[in-house]
């Protein structure tokens, strides 16, 4: 399977420009399909697609059997968030399922250049995951590795104060945007965790190349609108 690459063209200031995605599981699981079609009506970049474990993460995700089933219904990218210990055995069912990208979970992924170069060998893009209270330092024997890096901007657990926007990430995001810069990479730069319309200028000022949405994107009556707006906000800095 060839993987796409999962960065767009560079920017004036050396990074990607900027990838709108949908976080499918807060769409309406008992209509998925459906749900699939309309984030191809709204052009989205990509699926941001949930695969847990109920270990890592209190929650349960999208079984690999999930995406096998919606892969013949979309040519955009599947960008799996694997949050799970021991993620390497679910990497067959995901390259399997039809998955572009894998994004490991560093916090549970103790040797990270095997991860990597088993990604590879089953023709997936690769990419790490991290949490908010996650150290960084692991990433840089291996930005050069990797086709993404993806930073939570929210804790999974925190209940109604871990659901929103958290602005700790910022700091983070220029942090891993220095650090891919000074290694010559230009690593696509991922976000997630509670983004809104209002949140884009800085999360793009701090080097953030993908955003995956759930409810700020399910949250609004007219998708596409949201989305184009969104790109066009980035283009204008704010």
């Amino acid at each position: 399977m060839a993987v796409p690459t999962p960065t767009a063209p560079a920017t004036a200031h050396g990074t990607a420009a900027l990838r709108v995605g949908a976080a499918l599981f807060n769409g309406d699981h008992g209509r998925l399909a459906e749900e699939v079609a309309r984030l191809d009506a709204a052009d989205v970049d990509f699926l941001h697609l949930d695969v847990f474990d109920g270990h890592l993460v209190p929650d349960l995700g999208f079984p690999p059997r999930t995406l096998a089933a919606l892969r013949p219904l979309t040519r955009r990218p599947f960008e799996v968030h694997l949050a799970a210990v021991d993620p390497l055995r679910f990497l067959p069912a995901l390259a399997g399922a039809g998955a572009d990208l894998v994004l490991f979970h560093a916090e549970a992924t103790p040797m990270l250049y095997e991860a990597i170069f088993a990604a590879r060998e089953h023709d997936v893009g690769v990419g790490l995951a991290l949490g908010l209270g996650a150290p960084l330092a692991c990433l840089e024997p291996v930005v050069t590795l990797v086709d993404a890096v993806l930073l939570l901007a929210r804790v999974t657990g925190e209940g109604a104060r871990g659901a929103a926007f958290n602005p700790l990430v910022l700091p983070r995001l220029r942090a891993v945007r220095a650090m891919a810069d000074a290694a010559g990479t230009t690593v696509d730069l991922q976000v997630a965790g509670g983004l809104r319309r209002e949140h884009i200028p800085d999360v793009v000022a701090a080097g953030a190349t993908a955003l995956a949405l759930g409810g700020g994107l399910y949250g609004v009556d007219d998708m596409a609108g949201e989305v184009a707006a969104l790109r066009s906000l980035a283009r204008r800095g704010g």
